[in-house]
């Protein structure tokens, strides 16, 4: 469940960028399913994004969620051992808006760019917006 939220709360909690988001986010046919590393995380402070890269804890497995067909998706974390842990749920894509569920727990976070290689997601989160990037693998 912190999974989860972490997800949604870093990577779809980590906020607005300085440009609007038309700019960025295009309605074209590049779709969600696959494959995305997490790449950066961060939030809106001072009315800045501020972004740093994810700390993956395995020196040689990198965290990453799956968005598979049929609205399926799985988010792996690698522990300090590399330890492979898996969270499944399911996930809704409308217009600009993704929301997922894991659980019971439902989040909806904004897409702020979705293109052939970066998903970058926001999400406000008791009162805080957080932002999380990914890169397509």
């Amino acid at each position: 469940m912190k999974k989860i939220l972490f997800l949604f709360v870093s990577t779809l909690v980590l906020g607005l960028t300085s440009c609007s988001k038309d700019d960025d986010y295009s309605s074209s046919s590049t779709g969600l399913e696959g494959r995305w590393e997490y790449s950066q995380e961060g939030a809106i402070v001072g009315g800045q994004e501020v972004l740093a890269p994810y700390e993956h804890e395995c020196s040689s497995q990198k965290d990453y969620t799956e968005f598979l067909a049929g609205g399926v998706m799985k988010d792996y974390y690698f522990d300090t051992n590399c330890t492979q842990d898996l969270s499944q749920g399911s996930w809704t894509k409308s217009g600009n808006s993704l929301t997922v569920n894991f659980g019971g727990e439902i989040a909806t976070a904004e897409i702020v760019t979705l293109n052939a290689t970066t998903l970058k997601v926001k999400i406000v989160f008791s009162g805080e917006t957080f932002i999380q990037v990914f890169t397509r693998r």
